[in-house]
């Protein structure tokens, strides 16, 4: 429960003001219909377990109460009351985990020789594959070329920074809509 993170004396406790940029409509539109011009296509992929693949770098540090059910079988914890640990990993719930995950994805797609895309935020160019990728959270969308896809998805998990993601798959929902791509 990241709504409720206390700091050492149970005072309510402050955190980075940081935020992360998810994509815009209107960035996964354009990022469509790319993948509909002749040779292009669409695919999809979902980050695994997004938020810890990223390393939680707050300015302060945050333990965490680890669970009884989550204490190791070997009763090495026996006698504890309250086991805590510090976290490493930006966890679901922690106020600052989104803008973690958003700067190491970034780190990674940035070191596969994406750029930014002005005005479209978690929107990427790869000039070598004509490839755009549009990141919301954790699911990701490329479009260009057909060729380029399967080279793309394997370099990403397998980069500087790896991104572990569910197999690919041709485009057929994004964001809640679904999308059925017909030839003229």
């Amino acid at each position: 429960r990241g709504d409720a993170t206390r700091d050492e004396y149970g005072a309510i406790a402050i955190h980075q003001d940081l935020s992360s940029s998810p994509t815009t409509i209107q960035g996964a539109n354009a990022n469509i219909a790319y993948g509909a011009a002749p040779a292009n296509g669409t695919s999809t992929a979902d980050a695994v377990r997004a938020y810890v693949q990223a390393l939680l770098k707050s300015l302060v540090e945050t333990w965490v109460h680890i669970p009884y059910e989550l204490w190791p079988k070997d009763g090495s914890w026996r006698g504890m009351r309250r086991p805590l640990c510090r976290l490493i990993k930006a966890l679901y719930g922690h106020p600052e985990s989104g803008a973690h995950w958003e700067a190491h994805l970034t780190e990674a797609v940035v070191g596969l020789g994406g750029t930014e895309v002005w005005n479209f935020p978690s929107t990427f160019w790869f000039p070598e594959w004509r490839l755009l990728l549009t990141v919301y959270v954790d699911d990701l969308l490329l479009s260009g070329p057909v060729q380029h896809h399967v080279q793309f998805w394997e370099k990403i998990q397998c980069g500087k920074f790896p991104i572990k993601i569910d197999p690919p798959e041709l485009l057929d929902r994004f964001l809640g809509r679904r999308h059925i791509l017909t030839p003229l």
